[in-house]
């Protein structure tokens, strides 16, 4: 009986592997790559660098007198700049509208509008030619969905841009370089399957590769692991004193299994995970209308022209205005390069919402009462950052519950930055801690921990690359050199 149950192990490893090794060998260098280079994105920050200062005087029509341009249920606002003229930017449920805050009128997206938000956006950069396109390899995220299609215009300059404008507000919504989408390649794209055929409207084959292809490869590192360790002797050992019996190819693909074997298979367990496959790992998301809760008031388009020039006057050099909501009132954030400021609906410089505040709301949606509210000035092992620092001060809101869900939230705007209950911290440390190494104290030390990554990553890279070695010499038909292990045992 064990001989059999070897026997089918080492068939299993050696046929699975044969067919999976190229798979998990992407996913070891894709994961590699990703770690120095995330796929192209443009986050708030660089779209704020990148705009016109906002002109208050320019406002002709208030954001309730522009929304009439846009038909729909409105769920937010925005004010910024384009080719010159002031703009609102309403987002609604299915698609995005902008209305001119000079004279109320629906922005038409023209070829000559795209063109100057580009330039806008690319100050003395050569625009070339625009490409209308539905979605790309680099615009595949649902969040571009309100936007499309997209209006592609290549940047003749030195890191090979490539800008997209939306059809349907004129402003731009991504932009990419040669360096990103070149490593991208490498990273990003086969890491989680992105390829374009497989990220359009209908993703049903991507949720099946994500959920299939993982545990074949599962299986042959589990069936390598088992292996592995029945053919390792240390007390009685090979000739020579070898503690494997193999040579060449199959001795390093061996030794490097038997050090980053269960590495890789923490590593394909928790990827696979993440996903939630048939239910597992789920993580829960905020109460049922916990948003709608602490906002306190439904978003409408504010009427007070004058109080928005006093607003904007209160926070000079502002690039962008956005309206929130929080406790029954609206507020106004004003960016800048240099950071925000949030103005409150008498264009005062809105104070900091107390921890006590904040923990009587959440106690009243969760409906739990609070054991600890608490300002804190730096992460903990729940709310920290990566790639961008985590949101701080924060506030920490733990309940007396029995599986102590905490909050944390933004105090100066009363933002959700996180919620914490059994399932999201099973979640961290399955997928936070087993895939990407966020244990302590790593998680302090940012070098340290993405140095061990780096090495761990090419021993895994080799292993694999061992296992395609012998995959083809197997296909090829070569029978084993003398002195090699049977087939059986390979």
């Amino acid at each position: 009986m064990k001989t059999r149950l070897l026997r089918l192990l080492h068939l299993s490893h050696r046929w699975l592997g044969t067919a999976s090794g190229v798979l998990i060998l992407a996913w070891f260098v894709s994961g590699l790559v990703m770690l120095y280079v995330p796929f192209p994105k443009l986050d708030t920050d660089e779209r704020v660098s990148r705009q016109a200062a906002l002109q208050p005087d320019a406002l002709a029509v208030s954001p309730a007198q522009a929304a009439a341009a846009c038909p729909g249920k409105l769920r937010g606002a925005r004010l910024a700049m384009a080719a010159g003229r002031p703009v609102y930017h309403f987002s609604g449920a299915d698609a995005a509208c902008s209305a001119w805050a000079d004279t109320g009128e629906a922005v038409i997206v023209t070829p000559e509008l795209a063109l100057a938000s580009a330039q806008a956006f690319m100050p003395g950069a050569k625009l070339g030619t625009i490409e209308p396109t539905l979605r790309d390899q680099w615009t595949i995220y649902s969040t571009y969905r309100p936007h499309r299609p997209l209006l592609r215009i290549p940047v003749d300059d030195a890191a090979g841009s490539v800008v997209y404008v939306s059809s349907r507000s004129g402003e731009v919504v991504a932009r990419t370089t040669r360096f990103e989408r070149g490593w991208s390649w490498l990273g990003t794209v086969p890491h989680w399957l992105y390829f374009t055929p497989l990220r359009g409207d209908d993703t049903t084959l991507w949720r099946q590769l994500v959920l299939w292809l993982p545990p074949l490869a599962l299986l042959t590192v589990g069936a390598g692991l088992v292996l592995g360790l029945q053919r390792l002797r240390l007390r009685h050992r090979y000739p020579r004193g070898q503690i494997t019996p193999y040579r060449g190819w199959k001795r390093w693909h061996h030794l490097l299994g038997l050090g980053v074997g269960s590495l890789a298979f923490t590593w394909l367990l928790s990827g696979w995970l993440s996903n939630h496959p048939f239910g597992l790992l789920e993580f829960s998301g905020l109460p049922k209308g916990a948003a709608q809760r602490l906002a306190g008031i439904a978003f409408s388009p504010p009427e007070n022209l004058t109080l928005l020039k006093r607003q904007l006057a209160a926070a000079p050099g502002g690039r962008e205005a956005e309206w929130y909501r929080f406790g029954g009132r609206h507020y106004l954030e004003v960016r800048s390069p240099d950071g925000s400021q949030r103005l409150d609906d008498q264009a005062r410089l809105a104070p900091p919402i107390p921890p006590e505040t904040l923990a009587s709301m959440i106690a009243a949606i969760e409906g739990q009462p609070v054991a600890q509210a608490e300002l804190i000035h730096e992460a903990d092992l729940y709310h920290y950052g990566r790639r961008n620092p985590a949101v701080l001060p924060a506030v920490r809101i733990r309940l007396a519950d029995p599986e102590e869900t905490t909050w944390y939230l933004d105090p100066a705007s009363g933002r959700v930055l996180g919620r914490v209950d059994a399932a999201n911290r099973l979640h961290r440390w399955v997928f936070n801690g087993l895939h990407r190494l966020d244990f302590p104290p790593l998680g302090a030390l940012p070098a340290l921990r993405e140095g061990l990554i780096t090495v761990l990553c090419l021993l895994g890279a080799a292993l694999a690359t061992s296992g395609c070695v012998m995959g083809v010499r197997r296909l090829r038909r070569r029978r084993p050199s003398q002195g090699n292990a049977r087939p059986d045992q390979v």
